[in-house]
């Protein structure tokens, strides 16, 4: 099992530890076994280091540690080559997000001309919105949105209009200064592919402003575009009242499990369940997992399952007739698990199949035919109830937590408006200069196996609750959060310092609720975009920028490449950034020295790294205090 700093009475959630427990007895091996049989940590060396070149048939070339060797057969340095592969792994996570916003805009357009019929437009102010921002003119709204959506990501001159619409001027400025400004997602993924070949780029500055420049793909090709569509084709989210763990698996129903991260299926699958129940006595469960699960949580209020790492695990409970994924965080071990049970997955996307998964059940989902597709999925997963057995389910007895999400900008603003109709972010900052709110912290991005499930996480976020800062969370984060309690409208308020409770238990009687969360859960990876929608708001307000607020981000538990991009969008955007670990540069001295303090000077955000929470903590609550002095503002 993995390496874990956590102590060892340390739980998430109990109904994890049993089923981990239970695979283990069934002999089925789990992410977090295969990691240290893969020997992942390298003991800080080779490949972790960044110091392991495959571009050309001359190498592999391996430098520092044992080998002795300070350059490749071609004379790249560890630092050309630590910076190179940093650069592909941020063009990987831009290009997973480019991809999602275009399969959003390509289902917008075709609502728009006609050629999809069944999706429409749930949020038409919304859509309006976008349509000014973007500067559109002429066509109709939904097809000039997306076409000049699809034009961003298609460009190879110009700035995208989705960077033009949602960066605020001071960003553009900057960005404008350090000449990063991108043009399209596809120019500049390509670029960055062609830029870190053999015998191409061999300056690692020069690269790592590239990277910088991949960042703001990821937030303005991607993320940005993303999020608003599928707000615009399928509701802005709103408070959804939900409960969070494995067991919402329910043995008494019909099992279906959505996973994965672009919504566009799900949303059907959820309308062909609603289908499907008001016709049968045998109920169909239809649990999320991952973003997706986020996604359909954020939107419809379905049940959040868990995060990707806990996948497996809910095949291993015996009561899940049909697990649907999409695209991206998907464990192709599912199917190996899957053959020690009845379950069957099922794989819908042209670019994300997986091994042994029988042709019948590689089920591609074409929006033309949504419905129809989603309803074929959700009989399957009927069909197969009949092939459970009843001796092999395993859900532990303990009981899921009641949880609240939906916090879109919008419903933040809905929320604090009876305090202020007339201004309603005046509460907010108000309460931020009077210290009872100390900062804003977003945490976000996946779970590591490489740690006691969550531990990271969770010690973060208590953490800095109990100084009153605010935490808002996207993500497998959010799975974490909402299991351990983070995301339950407990009066009580447990972790939280006294002034942030204070504001929360004021918000919430302003709303006639009970309580509000802990935390504010804002969505699924892509809907990181959004904390962006709130810290310009906040900045504009105080007329400061981005970088002089006293909030920060966190990736305690990061391991996608779509994270890496994500966090050096955030750099991008002036944020202290935390990440707990090395993203594989550590055999290079000067490109770390870049990232975690050279670069605070050109765009006010830098990396830091650490695995440790607790130190983590300490240093994000103490760069918050020096935001907040630097802004006069009491400690």
């Amino acid at each position: 099992m993995c390496h874990s700093q956590a102590p060892s009475s340390f739980v998430v959630d109990p109904a994890t530890q049993q089923l981990i427990e239970r695979a283990h007895n069934l002999n089925i091996d789990l992410v977090w076994d295969r990691g240290p049989l893969c020997e992942y940590a390298h003991k800080g060396q080779g490949g972790a280091a960044g110091l392991c070149c495959f571009r050309c048939q001359m190498g592999p070339c391996t430098l520092g540690g044992a080998t002795g060797k300070n350059r490749g057969a071609c004379g790249a340095t560890a630092d050309v080559i630590a910076a190179r592969d940093l650069v592909r792994r941020i063009a990987g996570g831009a290009a997973s997000h480019a991809e999602h916003a275009r399969a959003a805009a390509k289902t917008l357009k075709g609502v728009a001309d006609g050629t999809i019929t069944d999706y429409d437009i749930k949020d038409h102010a919304k859509l309006h919105a976008l349509y000014t921002g973007l500067g559109c003119t002429g066509m109709n709204e939904a097809l000039a949105v997306a076409e000049a959506t699809l034009n961003d990501l298609g460009r190879d001159e110009g700035t995208p209009a989705w960077l033009n619409y949602k960066a605020n001027s001071e960003r553009k400025q900057t960005w404008a200064g350090l000449g990063i400004l991108p043009t399209g997602a596809g120019a500049e993924i390509s670029e960055a592919m062609h830029r870190t070949t053999m015998g191409v780029d061999g300056d690692m500055v020069h690269l790592a402003t590239d990277a910088l420049k991949l960042g703001l793909v990821d937030g303005y090709c991607g993320m940005h575009p993303a999020t608003n569509i599928q707000d615009v084709l399928f509701g802005t989210p709103s408070v959804k009242f939900a409960k969070a763990g494995l067991t919402v698996i329910d043995r008494n129903k019909i099992n279906l499990v959505i996973t994965g991260h672009e919504p566009i299926l799900s949303e059907k699958i959820v309308d062909a369940v609603e289908e499907y129940n008001s016709s049968h006595s045998l109920k169909i469960n239809v649990v999320g997992m991952c973003c997706t699960g986020n996604e359909t949580l954020m939107r419809k209020g379905v049940n959040p399952a868990g995060s990707m790492l806990q996948q497996e695990l809910a095949i291993v409970t015996g009561a899940v007739e049909a697990m649907v994924a999409d695209v991206q965080c998907i464990v192709p071990n599912v199917q190996r698990v899957a053959e020690k049970f009845h379950t069957k997955i099922i794989t819908t996307n042209p670019h994300a199949k997986i091994a042994g998964v029988p042709p019948e059940n590689h089920i591609e989902f074409k929006t033309e035919q949504a419905g129809a597709i989603a309803r074929q999925i959700v009989q399957i997963a009927a069909d197969n109830y009949s092939n459970r057995a009843a001796s092999r389910v395993t859900i532990p007895a303990v009981p899921p937590r009641d949880i609240v999400a939906g916090f879109s900008v919008e419903q933040i603003v809905g929320a604090l408006t009876p305090l202020n109709p007339g201004n309603p972010l005046k509460p907010l900052i108000d309460n931020i200069v009077a210290n009872n709110i100390r900062g804003i912290v977003g945490i976000v991005g996946c779970v590591t196996p490489r740690d006691t499930y969550g531990y990271r996480h969770v010690t973060l976020t208590k953490r800095l609750l109990e100084q009153n800062i605010l935490v808002v969370g996207t993500g497998c984060w959010a799975h974490v959060a909402g299991q351990y309690g983070f995301l339950t409208a407990d009066p009580a308020y447990p972790h939280v310092g006294a002034g942030l409770k204070a504001v929360l238990s004021a918000i919430a009687q302003a709303n006639n609720l009970p309580a509000l969360p802990a935390c504010l859960h804002m969505g699924s990876c892509v809907d990181n975009c959004r904390i962006e929608d709130v810290l310009n708001a906040v900045a504009g307000y105080l007329n400061v920028k981005i970088s002089q607020l006293p909030v920060a981000a966190s990736a305690p538990e990061f391991i996608t490449e779509k994270a890496v991009a994500i966090g050096t969008w955030a750099v991008d955007l002036g944020l202290f950034t935390h990440i707990g670990g090395q993203p594989y540069i550590s055999g290079s001295s000067n490109l770390v020295g870049v990232l975690t303090d050279a670069v605070e000077g050109l765009t006010g955000g830098k990396f830091y790294v650490e695995t440790d929470p607790e130190k983590a903590a300490e240093t994000i609550i103490n760069k918050v205090n020096e935001k907040r002095l630097a802004l006069g503002l009491s400690i």
